[in-house]
């Protein structure tokens, strides 16, 4: 079979599939395997709200998804768009956007599909009256905890400078916030109150961050577990790390739109699939590191490699079993220790502009 065989309506159909796929492994795992306690992810890396992904060089391409210009050329780039279960390392929902949409009202739209129990963690290009007021004025309210910016407004810049560690506030909104919520059906005035909860933690480098939350109650969510859940925000960053250089995100098997949301879709899928073998060595990592000085864990990028041979294989087979906990032995044979308090200043290095392959010191290809 070539290219042209494939018919457009077959390439629409293989990247709807794949789309539905990385909610359907959510899924499974939630009702099936084990019993997950839910604490979503919805943030970025480096203070903008998402991560970019480089596009191919095509004209439709690039009028779909807009790029990001320079004085010396325009790029096409995608957002992309993320919930993360931090508990258990599986994507739930998340897809590829125009690079110029903006990362607050993308969510708004799916507020109604977080879930009901959940505890949504956003980072700081999120915070927003309209975004919070959402949150909370669902038919369940969806409880979040928000970094944001020291200067988010003046309720927050006199928390900052006082001695309190924490506050309840009352927020009012903005003429943009009128204007978005009016947009989603709410109608609110410049005097509507929205309760929130103002949060100042201390990093270990002495930084000070300001947390907003619908967790009101000090007593039951204490500083302590606030400090814990927003540490849990760096297993995205992690996750977003996975699919960009392990799974090699931005090298597309196709040159259209199509193409290139049917590679996202399955590299999700495939991420969930991983992880969930993972969860299965759990036992296994349990037993080796009771009689071992460090814990250890699977080595992951030797784990890619295994299921680049045999992924396939599952969608072939009528009874995939067999074939998964063959995969889960090729894992548990795969293992690396965790070191403790290993951290390692960045390097800035400058980036060559041309040329197709790089080689790496702290990278090597497993797929």
């Amino acid at each position: 079979m070539h290219q042209g065989s494939i018919q457009p309506s077959a390439k629409q159909v293989i990247a709807l599939v794949f789309s539905g796929m990385e909610q359907i492994s959510y899924w499974f795992v939630l009702s099936s395997l084990w019993t997950v306690s839910e604490t979503l992810a919805f943030f970025h890396s480096a203070g903008g709200g998402w991560i970019s992904a480089y596009l191919v060089h095509q004209q439709k391409i690039a009028q779909y998804f807009g790029t990001q210009d320079n004085q010396f050329s325009q790029v096409p780039m995608a957002r992309i768009m993320q919930v993360h279960d931090v508990l258990n390392d599986l994507t739930i929902w998340g897809d590829l956007y125009p690079v110029n949409d903006s990362e607050p009202l993308i969510i708004a739209r799916r507020v109604s599909d977080l879930a009901v129990d959940s505890l949504t963690l956003f980072d700081r290009g999120y915070p927003g009256y309209g975004l919070m007021y959402l949150m909370l004025n669902q038919e369940k309210p969806r409880h979040f905890v928000m970094r944001c910016q020291s200067n988010f407004n003046k309720q927050v810049i006199a928390f900052l400078s006082n001695s309190k560690s924490s506050k309840t506030v009352c927020f009012t909104p903005g003429k943009e916030a009128i204007r978005m919520l009016r947009q989603h059906g709410f109608i609110v005035t410049p005097s509507t109150p929205l309760k929130i909860r103002m949060v100042k933690i201390v990093l270990p480098n002495g930084q000070t961050e300001i947390l907003l939350t619908s967790l009101y109650d000090e007593r039951l969510y204490s500083l302590k577990d606030l400090y814990y859940l927003y540490g849990l925000r760096w297993r995205i960053e992690t996750s977003y790390n996975k699919q960009k250089n392990q799974q090699q995100l931005e090298q597309f098997s196709g040159h259209r739109i199509i193409c290139i949301q049917q590679d996202y879709a399955a590299g999700v899928f495939i991420a969930n699939l991983q992880s969930l073998i993972e969860k299965q060595c759990e036992p296994f990592l349990r037993q080796i590191s009771a009689r071992r000085k460090y814990q250890y864990r699977i080595n992951r990028n030797v784990s890619w490699a295994a299921l680049k041979n045999n992924v396939v294989k599952l969608f072939l087979q009528n009874d995939p079993a067999c074939l998964l906990l063959h995969l889960q032995k090729l894992f548990e044979q795969n293992i690396e220790p965790i070191r403790p308090g290993r951290i390692y200043a960045r390097m800035v290095r400058y980036k060559r502009k041309k040329g197709k392959y790089q080689t790496y010191t702290n990278y090597k290809r497993a797929i």
